[in-house]
């Protein structure tokens, strides 16, 4: 009979075949389920039988072969139900399970027998141990790989639940243990897999005259494929052994894993080898794999030499991993994880790096004659890093002739060298440009060059290659990066488990060693390995935060990330590492180390689009020359009003990567030390001030530094408290000598091209008392107004170690104040809404900070008020020149109203006065009367909230230009008239408030107005509601005090 293989049968003419085979069963399908109704025995034998001939096929693949086997397992099931039921057969199990045998072929006849069996084993007329041996052994006499391996995956299936186990029924009387359970399966495993391995993986096959190699190879590619898609059928022997109950950890330990191994060690097939190590690995609790971890990596490493060893590595570690993550106080002391796997894997990559045999490898093996052993876990990393200056005399010790069956053995005794160093011993013979060689494309020449691209030597270093010679050698490359790459996911898996289990530095920080040592020997232009590289450059940080820097190698391997492509991802995903990790502790030199490093995605090349970043020349010339101040003019630069919206989601990368710059900003300024804070806000601004994200961070660099000044402020009760004693000091030193508290001439690092802010800052602006364009403001620039006398008061007698700290911070309060004020300038005509929040916002903060320095006599700080109005007029002339939108100008009115009324006390009343009259000024030149008349309106609370600056006149004047554009209002829309009912409602509100410049005549002239329209019936339901709650209110207000009893109200209304 021929084999599928040798018809080379197409996939349509297996399906015929199947099809034909599965019309014969049901066909005798049929016919043996009429004769189990009849009860008879022998015909429901004979139906069966013809059934079963048909898995005696051989022009079926694996894939085919198994659907028609479920076929007729299912169909079979009929009859162990039949057989199972004695009194239906009235036969015994004895004669039937003799009766049987006499099947005239044996594939009928064994799997007969196991049905048999397995029901002889349940009536327990027999031990069950002898049963099973016996079934074990008849069915050897099935040779053929395919038809072999089904029939022992239906002995395992059908007697799964027949086996003596701990505790089950079999084991009772003397039926068998776990012993006799464990051999059954063990003999079934060891028959599948020499089955298994006897499956040909070579297509016997000749080539006709039009086929080529591509066929031959094709057709092998697909028996490998065929040959591993019943790996199922072995595997269910480990499954089933790993259900045992008598598989306890210490007889997995004691005769399960080394009788397995012992097996496996017969098999010369790494396929094979894998598959049953992944499949141990899988199975078997994790447990016993804790415990057996030293016997499992020495069986990997003494395998196979072509064995892929790494992606069992990779499940392992994956696993103990899950584990350890959910028992992690259940992982015995005595087992070093960390030993156990680090010395197995310095093994694996030497192997990995020196896999790139014949003369083409930039390493080669020199071996140690002293027969030193492994190096303990302390020295491994000055045993990984090998040693340069020694080689061995005879040159059948390097790579080209090592065998690797033996890689195992003399691993531990070798290192890797370079053989192009140029630090070799004097002796050494020097290669010639042919003998140039290199390693997963780092090409060397002589004892310098170092390598240009993957795979591709310099030209005119060596002859010219045939197409041939460059197509092997591609394929090389390929198999080299892909092996490199799967060892870094190990070595990632590695360094993954480690981190869950240990928390001490000195076992964390030698971790990096072994990446390091590949990250150094090859070229990380390819884009493959590099995303590996950094995928383990990024793990410690998503569990280790900052700390993962103290790791030995660390910055070796951030540093070995050199194109700008690569560099910008390892940056995102630092921070985004970062930003995910739980562990936030923050130090400065963590801070400044980091940020060293993830500084190229600050100063990188962005596509503009629509103008999305300000030149950084422009903005240079417009910081030194643009913002000359004429009273609320300003000269210079001017906001094109078509600029796209900066922080709009749609501008694309820069906007998701600024996001992610603001979280890690956050992150890492979460300290409560003022001095870190501070320094590290200083230390950011300098790593972004010249590059196209400024814009976007800024702002949350300014309420980062307004936030630390708040903090500051309120530092003042509780350090009159604490100051008593110096053990309770509310400052700590810091912790790094190169952590200065930073002075005056500190902060001028961070002014871009020197420039002092001198140049940022309007002249003096001269007023009189009545030109409301011109406003009373000394002529200082903002430096001046920053002055201050560092001498504490020799009259205070306090702690000097906290006078020292207080004047420390009033010194950052001044410079960032300063900073606030000039970086602002610059990024005001691009994010004008945003820049005018932030000023006034300055303002309050600068307001409340006088308090500070009030409480605190030693403290100088001078011209406080010009800094707070110089933040109050700054949105004013952003106001005039940047924002162009009627919307934008009423809100922005809105704000710096709410500002002036609840915030600010700490102007003079004439600056307080000309900033309110400009501001109603501005609100009366709204581009909608509706819009003036609210705005106005609004302003009037500027002189009346604030009982420092209060002005009754200034309300009524406010309130009568309200009538007025309400008038005007009125006539252009009828709608507005709704304007009066809101004048009629402040109106109330300021003769509650006694405001003596509200009369009653007045209030009666609005409700007048009010009444006459809610009498109309085209009147709006939504105005007569409001005015029926105004008119409610006064009356409650009539009955319960004598303020309104000059109001007069129409009683008809309350009804």
């Amino acid at each position: 009979m021929h084999s599928y293989r040798d018809l080379a049968n197409t996939a349509q003419d297996q399906k015929k075949f199947l099809d034909e085979c599965i019309f014969i069963v049901k066909e005798q399908s049929f016919y043996m389920k009429q004769a189990l109704e009849n009860g008879s025995l022998r015909d429901t034998l004979k139906h069966a039988s013809n059934m079963l001939c048909e898995l005696r096929t051989s022009q079926l693949s694996p894939k085919y072969y198994y659907e028609l086997y479920m076929l007729i397992f299912q169909e079979l099931q009929h009859l162990d139900t039949f057989i199972n039921d004695k009194k239906k057969h009235k036969k015994r199990f004895i004669d039937i399970y003799e009766s049987v045998q006499h099947a005239g072929n044996i594939i009928p006849r064994l799997y007969l027998l196991i049905i048999v069996g397995r029901n002889y084993i349940k009536n327990k007329d027999i031990k069950a141990k002898y049963i099973l041996k016996d079934m074990t052994e008849l069915c050897k006499g099935i040779q053929n790989p395919l038809r072999g391996l089904f029939l022992r995956y239906f002995l395992i299936q059908m007697c799964k639940d027949r086996i003596p186990d701990t505790g089950s029924e079999y084991e009772e009387a003397g039926g068998g243990n776990i012993d006799d359970a464990f051999e059954f399966l063990l003999s079934n495993f060891y028959e599948s897999i020499k089955l298994w391995s006897r499956m040909s993986d070579k297509v016997v096959m000749k080539l006709s005259p039009g086929q080529d190699e591509q066929t031959l190879h094709n057709n092998r590619n697909k028996v490998l494929r065929e040959k591993m898609d019943v790996k199922m059928l072995v595997g269910s022997n480990l499954v089933r052994m790993s259900q045992l109950e008598g598989m306890t950890r210490q007889y997995y330990i004691e005769k399960c894993l080394p009788k397995l191994l012992q097996n496996l060690s017969t098999i010369n097939d790494s396929l094979i080898q894998q598959y049953i190590f992944e499949s141990i690995v899988q199975v078997f609790s994790d447990e016993c794999h804790i415990y057996t971890l030293d016997i499992l990596l020495n069986a990997i490493q003494k395998i196979n030499s072509s064995l892929d060893f790494k992606g069992i590595l990779i499940t392992l570690l994956k696993r103990l991993r899950c584990f350890i993550e959910s028992n992690r106080f259940e992982v015995p002391k005595e087992v070093d994880i960390f030993s156990l796997f680090y010395e197995h894997l310095v093994l694996y990559v030497h192997r990995t790096l020196d896999s790139y045999e014949g003369g083409k490898g930039t390493y080669s093996l020199a071996f140690q004659q002293d027969g030193q052993k492994f190096p303990p876990r302390d020295a491994a990393a000055e045993h990984c890093k090998g040693d340069g200056e020694k080689r061995a005399a005879n040159s059948g010790h390097t790579a080209n002739t090592a065998n690797t069956a033996n890689a195992a053995n003399t691993a531990p005794n070798c290192k890797i060298i370079k053989s192009a160093d140029a630090k070799g011993p004097p002796g050494e013979e020097k290669r010639t440009p042919n003998e140039a060689t290199y390693y997963g494309g780092a090409t060397h020449q002589g004892g310098s060059n170092k390598a240009a691209n993957y795979g591709n030597l310099p030209r005119g270093t060596h002859r010219r290659c045939s197409h041939e010679e460059k197509n092997q050698r591609n394929d090389e490359d390929e198999e080299f990066v892909e092996n490199v790459v799967k060892m870094l996911q190990v070595l990632y898996e590695f360094i993954f488990l480690c981190i869950r289990i240990y928390d001490d530095v000195i076992t964390i920080s030698k971790l990096f060693e072994l990446p390091y040592m590949i990250a150094s020997n090859v070229n990380l232009s390819n884009d493959v390995l590099c995303e590996q590289i950094i995928s383990i450059i990024v793990l410690p940080f998503n569990y280790l935060g900052l700390s993962a820097l103290k790791g030995k190698n660390m910055q070796a391997l951030l540093a070995s990330v050199t194109s700008q492509k690569h560099k910008k991802k390892l940056s995102l995903d630092i921070i985004d590492a970062i930003i995910e990790c739980k562990n936030k502790a923050i130090v400065y030199r963590d801070v400044e180390e980091i940020l060293s490093y993830i500084s190229p995605i600050f100063n990188e090349d962005v596509r503009r689009g629509a103008d999305l970043v300000e030149d950084p020349h422009k903005r240079e010339v417009h910081q030194r020359d643009g913002y000359q101040r004429d009273g609320y003019q300003r000269d210079g630069h001017q906001r094109d009003s078509h600029q796209a919206d900066l922080f709009n989601p749609e501008n694309g990368a820069i906007t998701y990567a600024a996001k992610k710059m603001c979280k890690f900003f956050h992150i890492i300024t979460n300290t409560d030390d003022i001095d870190e804070r501070y320094n590290i806000c200083m230390l950011f601004y300098k790593h972004i001030e010249n590059g196209p994200y400024l814009v976007h961070l800024l702002p949350t660099i300014v309420f980062t530094m307004l936030h630390l000044v708040t903090t500051i402020t309120n530092l003042a009760p509780s350090s009159r408290r604490k100051s008593q004693s110096r053990q309770d000091q509310p400052f700590e030193k810091r912790e790094h000598p190169d952590e200065r508290p930073r002075d005056d001439n500190t902060h001028d690092e961070h002014t871009r091209d020197g420039n002092t802010p001198d140049g940022h800052t309007h002249d003096g602006h001269t007023h009189d008392g009545h030109t409301v364009d011109e406003h009373t403001h000394d002529e200082h620039t903002f430096d001046d107004l920053h002055s201050d006398d560092r001498h504490s008061d020799d009259r205070h007698s306090g702690d000097p170690f906290l006078e020292e700290k207080l004047k420390q911070y009033n010194l950052y309060v001044k410079n960032i104040l300063k900073f606030i004020h000039t970086n602002l300038l610059c990024v005001s005509s691009q994010i004008p809404m945003l820049a005018l929040k932030l000023f006034l916002h300055s303002a309050v903060v600068v307001n409340n900070y006088e308090r500070f320095v009030q409480a605190h006599p030693f403290l100088s700080f001078e011209n406080l008020e010009a800094i707070c109005y110089e933040f109050i007029t700054q949105p004013l002339i952003i106001y005039e020149e940047d924002i162009n939108i009627s919307s934008q100008q009423y809100s922005c009115i809105i704000w710096i109203t709410g500002i002036l009324c609840s915030h600010i006390t700490l102007l003079q009343n004439e600056n307080y006065e000309n900033i309110a009259l400009k501001l109603t000024q501005h609100a009366n030149k709204l581009l909608k009367k509706k819009d003036q008349c609210l705005a106005i309106l609004a302003c009037s609370h500027i002189y009346w909230e604030n009982r420092k600056y209060r002005n009754s006149a200034k309300v009524l004047e406010c309130l009568q230009k309200c009538i007025k554009n309400a008038e005007v209002a009125v006539q252009s829309n009828n709608d507005n008239v709704i304007l009066f009912l809101f004048l009629l409602q402040k109106y109330v509100y300021y003769y509650e408030a006694e405001n003596i410049e509200i009369t009653e005549d007045s209030v009666h002239y609005l409700l007048h107005i009010c009444q006459e329209e809610f009498s109309r019936e085209t009147c709006d339901a939504g105005f007569k509601q409001e005015f029926l709650q105004t008119v409610k209110y006064v009356h409650a207000k009539k009955e319960s005090s004598n303020a309104f009893a000059k109001i007069g109200l129409d009683a008809s209304l309350l009804r």
